[in-house]
């Protein structure tokens, strides 16, 4: 008999947990989230779970703290650029400094809001032309600090795969509107946690662009997340890689 879905959040998500540097003042750190009401998936057993509930799951996970964190975005050695990442029940925000910036994602409801603020400028709505953008200079664009291919529709589960000791999903998801790098995305989902642990973005040639990799987790607090990430920008012509960034959580903000 299968067991019923137990979730437990790891912020994976935090994924791309970018750059931000704690020079803007954080608001409201004690504040537990507001109620929520369940889930779609609640109630349902593993098996019962449907690829889009699965990517529901995802991004549910996001919105369940009210918790502040900073980091470093590593290329090499010597280039670190330190964050701020702002967990939110209604957004994740990403702070930037020299020079500032704000990316901000609304997280209220199951569609897709990305804005930026550069300079100290009011927040704007991201352009779909900027989508496939590098951020800083690093390997994370606006798609991935966004995830915005968890938002896409008709997802696949394409096979379940043991990935570094852990049980996943594999979710396939395909661009609906051609916007941005990727034309498909395949996702890595822990049964367990719900966490996005590992993605491959396709071009439309059906190429590796992108590989993300969760490669250690702790606990900060109460909070069992992901410390250290890697991003690597693979060539569609032959495989290598081309470039790499880590990015890494160093402490919660009390």
């Amino acid at each position: 008999m299968s067991e019923k879905y137990h979730f437990v959040p790891t912020i994976v998500g935090a994924f791309l947990c970018l750059s931000l540097l704690p020079l803007i003042a954080q608001e409201d750190r004690n504040e537990k989230p507001p109620p929520r009401g369940e889930p779609p998936f609640a109630g349902k057993t593993i098996d019962q779970l449907t690829a889009d509930d699965v990517l529901q799951l995802v991004r549910y996970s996001y919105t369940l703290y009210n918790r502040d964190f900073t980091g470093q975005l590593r290329m090499g050695i010597k280039d670190k650029i330190p964050f701020l990442l702002s967990l939110k029940p209604e957004s994740i925000r990403f702070i930037f400094s020299d020079p500032p910036q704000v990316i901000y994602l609304d997280t209220r409801d199951n569609g897709f809001s990305l804005y930026q603020g550069i300079g100290g400028k009011e927040l704007q709505e991201v352009s779909p032309d900027q989508y496939g953008e590098r951020i800083r200079k690093s390997d994370v664009t606006y798609d991935d600090l966004s995830m915005r291919f968890l938002y896409w529709p008709n997802a696949k589960i394409a096979a379940e795969e043991v990935l570094k000791g852990r049980k996943t999903w594999k979710v396939v998801v395909r661009n609906p509107n051609g916007r941005g790098a990727y034309a498909t995305v395949d996702c890595w989902i822990d049964k367990i946690s719900g966490g996005l642990i590992k993605m491959i973005g396709y071009n439309r040639q059906g190429r590796p662009i992108r590989r993300f990799e969760v490669l250690h987790g702790k606990k900060f607090g109460d909070i069992w997340m992901v410390d250290e990430m890697r991003i690597e920008t693979i060539s569609p012509k032959n495989g290598k890689i081309l470039s790499s960034t880590r990015m890494q959580i160093k402490q919660a903000v009390e």
